[in-house]
């Protein structure tokens, strides 16, 4: 039984329905080598002297055993955030869609009035989406409890997740780009700043959004008469930080009455970033705090003040893998090991190979490194992750997993994309880019009504070029001949 539809998004109820009849047979058992890679593939491969040897690739129509293209299959292969579908898929199963994550605040000592007298204290449960607008429900919610003056200290209670395991280095050397912020249990705003520039006539102007009260910005941009194209490119950046406060140093040109520009930085420490933001946020709301920060873990005998719910994981994976969100998937990673604290990466590696093997879902080639893809380390084949996309089609959980990947033409990183492949809600697949790896997985539906498991990982040089993206086209557009 084959299901029909124009397309995903009209279509979902009668492709879930023809779906749960169907023995899904992407497994270990299944045929290692099929069809070769298709003519017009090869003949630019070697036009451009790229090697057959450098692209894995499987294609196969869900609930068959027959691969249409099995192209070194089972090579591993860096993945880039392809790696995200693992992650997501297995939080999903783990967790379940509705899975939601609990940041509170707590008092350390006695409220009289409108007056604590001692700390507040804020720990983190990991929530990957706790973003500046949420952050500041949860100081409303302390200033609706009537506090409005902290004598003591902020402190940061962020232990379910073990900071010393956690790897800080840059994949890049760019260790102030926001995709770079490693992991946290109080991830707030994923630690990030947006610098934003913006001139008038005579003065060129710079601001920090969100403010933070441990943030000094010098200004010393010069403006310019030069054409507003390019106008960020000779914008410095110069950072100096202490243990209680980061000076940054902001100059270079910028050309007056252009459009502003913004720049979105890891600027700050995270706990001198989570106080400061807090403090801004908690004076905006007509609030003092007098202490400064420092980590500890919450005594016993704290009281709860507040509490914020985030959002439901299935919204959270749509953010993950739609725009391909490095943070927020690591710290699912690490959400996934916080039955046993604190959490670390290994932990939630273990997590994810023990449900694989428990599911029977083979990929023998695996390394999920920290779960984003954000990895020279990682490791996956084609036939391993076309095996947890062929059995996460027959799962509960599937229209929340289909839903969280980009569509061709219509969102996420796949909205500029395959124009000229297909038509609108046939192609719902994760990309996936680092130097020298490009990468695509998810799913397709023929014109036909068929839908098909997807993955293209491809390492090399000119992977990562405009010809990696051919390449991928021209495999698609076999589906739609």
């Amino acid at each position: 039984m084959n299901p029909k539809s124009t397309g995903f998004r009209g279509s979902l109820t009668g492709i879930l329905t023809g779906l749960c009849v169907l023995l899904l047979g992407v497994t270990a058992s299944s045929a290692a080598n099929g069809t070769a890679l298709p003519p017009s593939v090869v003949d630019l491969m070697q036009a451009h002297s790229i090697p057959e040897s450098s692209i894995s690739v499987v294609m196969r129509k869900v609930g068959t055993n027959q691969n249409t293209i099995s192209h070194n299959a089972t090579t591993p292969r860096n993945p880039a955030s392809a790696m995200k579908l693992v992650t997501t898929a297995a939080a999903l199963q783990l967790l379940g869609p509705q899975h939601r994550w609990r940041t509170h605040a707590f008092v350390l000592g006695k409220v009289h009035g409108n007056t604590l007298e001692g700390d507040l204290i804020l720990r983190g449960s990991g929530d990957p989406w706790l973003v500046i607008e949420r952050f500041w429900l949860l100081a409303q919610q302390l200033r609706g409890r009537g506090i409005t003056h902290i004598q003591g200290d902020l402190v940061i209670d962020d232990t379910l997740f073990d900071r010393r395991t956690i790897e800080e280095k840059s994949i890049d050397g760019k260790s102030t780009r926001a995709y770079n912020t490693p992991p946290n249990a109080l991830l707030v705003n994923f630690g990030a700043t947006s610098l934003v520039v913006e001139s008038d006539d005579d003065a060129v102007y710079v601001s920090a959004d969100p403010p933070a009260t441990t943030l000094q910005i010098h200004n010393t941009i010069t403006p310019s008469n030069a054409a507003c194209g390019g106008k960020g490119r000779s914008i410095r950046l110069d950072l100096k930080r202490s243990t209680s406060v980061t000076k940054l140093s902001v100059g270079g040109h910028y050309p007056v009455g252009c459009a502003a520009s913004t720049f979105r930085r890891t600027l700050l420490p995270h706990g001198q970033y989570v106080y400061g933001v807090f403090k801004a946020l908690w004076q905006q709301l007509g609030g003092t705090l007098a202490g400064g920060w420092h980590y500890g873990k919450t005594p016993a005998r704290a009281t709860i003040a507040a509490e914020l719910e985030s959002v439901p994981l299935a919204e959270v994976i749509r953010y993950i893998n739609k725009f391909s969100n490095n943070v927020m998937a690591r710290n699912l990673l690490l959400t996934l090991a916080t039955d046993h604290p604190p959490s670390t990466p290994t932990k939630g590696r273990h997590v994810i190979e023990n449900w694989l093997s428990q599911s029977g879902v083979a990929m023998p080639a695996l390394h999920i490194d920290n779960g984003a893809g954000l990895s020279r380390e990682a490791r996956v084949s084609a036939q391993g992750l076309a095996a947890l996309l062929g059995a996460a089609a027959n799962w509960p959980w599937w229209p929340e997993f289909l839903g969280s990947l980009p569509i061709a033409t219509v969102d996420g990183s796949l909205r500029k994309r395959f124009h000229n492949v297909a038509g609108p809600g046939r192609l719902r697949l994760k990309t996936a880019l680092l130097k020298n790896v490009r990468a695509l997985a998810g799913y397709a539906i023929d014109r036909n009504g068929d839908i098909w498991v997807v993955v293209i990982l491809h390492n090399h040089p000119q992977a990562s070029s405009s010809v990696g993206i051919e390449i991928q086209h021209r495999l698609l557009e076999t589906l739609f001949q």
